[in-house]
């Protein structure tokens, strides 16, 4: 007896803290796992779950258990995959689910080129994708912990390492009511491929236990980035290429009697080693320049060596005298993604088409395509391409030499011979450039006779070019339809919440809930034009029964562009920014928050002088909200609008009023995309009017000036002067303020060298196009 009890003691913390410990070791499915794709399962030989069907069309499937719900609880499964997911087949495995508004789940399958992430509705990241996994087949451990009812964890492990690895955290609170739910694997699968993911060793604790990390490697001595070249792609555009990642946050590039570069920006955000500069005058041929930077760094912060170098811009087709390689016999290397196939044609049929591949550059700069490598894996041929360059934004055409093809003059034909045979089935098709980089990689499905894979916003769709292609050419754009990113409902659960949807109708928003906030009608160049709206209501608001439109001067509507593929409600209060090209806006200006911002294939154009935007309902056209906007809007101060946007001051007054609009504040970056405007009146700043001295910043090593106004449309000159009256340093020359914010100042004096330490004597003067000046003198300390 004794023993017996013993037993019982031994066993219940077991019992208390493990819900779920499944091994699929039986033969069978355990009835506790239900679903209406339940029969659709099976346990395989390896004693793992795994959908088990021929299927004829691309599809998804779910399974899933009841589970209760604690304050701590720790999820963990074993996933394995015979290759490398996509965007068609993946996995998403529901953990935590409310109601059909709030739930999250792992999502396994490709984010760019990453794999593995954790969501909640919306499709919106909690814990970003972080790793990309390259060997396949692959056996993965996942791990993720919820502390209480908010703190959630996402780690995994591979067989060949010791410990975990942390994706990262986030907080996203639980509601402490809600006791149980389900936890649901949903597979996404296409027909020509089903069989990609298995399930083992499921295990849900009502506890967080220890997790052991994977030990890090010690690190090795930093090597600083290197500048490789200075390209010009035009007399105003210069490239600065790094053989390593850089940090511009504080950089400034100058070219001797033009000065500083008014915009920089990465060329490729994922790699960020070529740095493309514009300045506000051309360069002109055959002159001698100084082009310069400082301030450029590590990714790790290290700063990096200034440089100076002395050149002559000449015309191509010049013969100038040439310029030593800065890495003698060193092939060029490209960033990941810098080339990309485009389009492949794989099964041809009885038409006018040949098997072809399309590559596409998609930086800014002109790509040497010498000694590059085009692979195709699955038919293990590799060919090296010839000695051609491809412009920005260029095509090229891949295909046998004894086939003709006809494209258009713009492109580039290259005759591979014996071009490798395109199977029919899928494969995989690599790119790499001639210093060794995987430049690209893809997967194609199964091909449809006569019609080609087309590249269109990030997935691979057929086309719908009436030749069955476009080899050559701008992709025929097929419409995107987007599918419910839900699960399927369990059944057999009549206590449990239903499966997270997205209701098929929603109420209508009506006229003035949903406001727009802020116009970019004239982007830097380079840049995307945008528009922002704002939810002014007290609840969340769909925009899938939205469209905007421009107002033709008859006072009809022009083509309405629909907001039905926008991913998510705007919640109230909040902001959502469109665009048609999110680089366009992430590269020139401060992101508060990515996922406020929406990239959307068509939008109305926006006239740079003026023109009148219309939100309206599509079925019945009532108008949410329309403003016929003006650039003669902007702030007097502001000589050059490009790049400098619109914003609506007080979200709560008339749309059409212009006193309601003007130019965002310089030093908010001329922009705030995605997040309160830098001219918003905030009624509780009352008649205040003030300025302070500079304040010296440890974290950012600089100085910061902060201000507060009672209006928007304030300029501000502010400069530094010593204890004997002379002006030593300019912090401010005529910069458009916000209502509030702050001038970042380096502490450097008119001469180029730090201040010496002491005490000086600040000078602000704001002044306001309706006659306002205000002055403030104040001694400050220099550290």
């Amino acid at each position: 007896m004794k023993q017996f009890i013993l037993f019982l003691f031994v066993l219940l913390p077991f019992c208390v803290n493990s819900q779920v410990n499944e091994t699929f070791d039986g033969p069978t499915l355990g009835v506790d796992w239900i679903g209406k794709d339940r029969g659709q399962f099976a346990i395989n030989a390896d004693g793992r779950l795994q959908l088990n069907i021929e299927p004829t069309e691309s599809g998804t499937a779910s399974i899933g258990k009841e589970i209760a719900y604690s304050s701590d609880m720790q999820w963990e499964f074993d996933v394995h995959m015979q290759k490398s997911p996509s965007d068609k087949n993946k996995l998403y495995v529901y953990l935590y689910q409310e109601n059909d508004e709030r739930f999250c789940y792992v999502h396994i399958g490709n984010v760019g080129y990453k794999e593995l992430g954790l969501k909640h509705h919306g499709n919106t990241d909690l814990i970003s994708p972080q790793t990309e996994f390259e060997a396949f087949p692959l056996l993965l451990h996942v791990k993720v912990t919820l502390e209480d009812h908010e703190r959630w964890n996402l780690y995994y492990k591979t067989d060949e390492m010791t410990g975990y690895r942390s994706e990262g955290s986030a907080l996203f609170a639980t509601d402490e009511s809600v006791g149980k739910g389900n936890l649901i694997f949903t597979f996404y699968y296409t027909k020509t491929l089903s069989d990609l993911f298995s399930i083992d060793n499921v295990r849900i604790l009502n506890r967080v236990t220890e997790t052991p990390l994977e030990p890090e490697i010690p690190d090795k001595p930093e090597i600083l980035p290197n500048l490789i070249e200075v390209e010009p792609f035009s007399a105003s555009n210069l490239l600065f290429s790094f053989d390593s990642p850089v940090d511009i946050s504080d950089a400034v590039f100058n070219i001797s009697t033009i000065g500083d570069a008014y915009t920089k920006s990465y060329v490729d955000t994922d790699t960020k080693r070529v740095v493309s500069t514009f300045f506000e005058k051309k360069m002109q041929t055959d002159c001698s320049y100084t082009i310069s930077y400082t301030g450029l760094k590590s990714l790790s912060g290290k700063a990096m060596q200034d440089e100076c170098l002395e050149v002559i811009l000449q015309e191509e087709g010049s013969d100038p005298s040439p310029e030593p390689d800065p890495v003698p016999g060193r092939p060029d290397s490209y960033p990941k993604g810098s080339v990309v196939i485009n389009e492949v044609m794989a099964k041809p049929g009885n038409g006018g088409m040949v098997e072809y591949v399309e590559l596409r550059n998609m930086i800014s700069a002109s790509v040497s395509l010498h000694k590059w490598e085009y692979k195709n894996v699955t038919g293990r041929k590799t060919k090296v391409l010839p000695n051609i360059d491809l412009p920005a934004g260029g095509y090229a055409v891949l295909l046998d030499d004894e086939e003709k093809l006809s494209v258009p003059a713009q492109a580039a034909l290259i005759l591979l011979e014996k071009f490798p045979a395109l199977n029919d089935n899928g494969a995989t098709l690599q790119l790499w450039d001639a210093a060794g980089n995987k430049i690209e990689e893809m997967t194609y499905d199964a091909a449809t006779s006569g019609v080609s894979w087309e590249l269109s916003k990030g997935r691979w769709l057929l086309s719908t070019a009436v030749s069955g292609g476009t080899p050559g050419a701008v992709n025929s754009n097929p419409q995107i339809e987007e599918k419910p990113e839900d699960p399927d409902d369990p059944d057999e659960n009549p206590e449990g919440p239903e499966e997270p949807s997205v209701p098929d109708e929603f109420e209508p928003v009506l006229p003035g809930e949903i406001i727009i906030n802020e116009l970019l009608p004239d982007p830097y160049a380079g840049g995307s034009e945008y528009i922002e709206l704002y939810n002014r209501s007290e609840h969340a608001l769909s925009l899938s029964a939205l469209s905007l439109a421009i107002r033709k001067s008859d006072g009809t509507l022009s083509t309405r562009y629909s907001l039905t593929s926008v991913p998510h409600n705007l919640k109230a209060k909040g902001y959502l920014l469109l665009t048609k090209n999110l680089e366009g806006v992430t590269s020139f200006y401060d992101i508060a928050d990515l996922s406020a911002l929406c990239e959307l294939p068509k939008l109305p154009i926006l006239a740079n002088t003026s023109s009148t935007l219309a939100l309206l309902r599509t079925a019945d056209k009532i108008v949410i909200d329309e403003v016929a906007y003006s650039s003669k809007w902007h702030a007097h101060s502001v000589k050059n609008v490009k790049g400098v946007a619109l914003e609506r001051i007080d979200p709560d007054a008339a749309t059409q009023d212009k006193a309601n609009w003007t130019s965002a504040s310089e030093t908010a970056g001329c922009g705030t995309p995605g997040y309160q405007n830098s001219q918003y009146k905030d009624a509780s700043s009352g008649d205040a009017t003030g300025i302070e001295p500079p304040v010296w910043i440890e974290e950012s090593g600089s100085y910061t000036v902060s201000y507060l106004l009672d209006r928007p449309g304030y300029s501000c000159r502010a400069f530094v002067f010593n204890t004997s009256g002379l002006r030593v340093a300019e912090i401010s020359n005529h910069e458009l303020l916000g209502i509030s914010g702050k001038i970042i100042w380096s502490g450097i004096a008119n001469n180029g060298s730090p201040l010496q330490a002491g005490i000086y004597i600040f000078y602000a003067e704001i002044y306001h196009p309706e006659g306002m000046v205000k002055r403030f003198k104040k001694a400050f300390l220099i550290r």
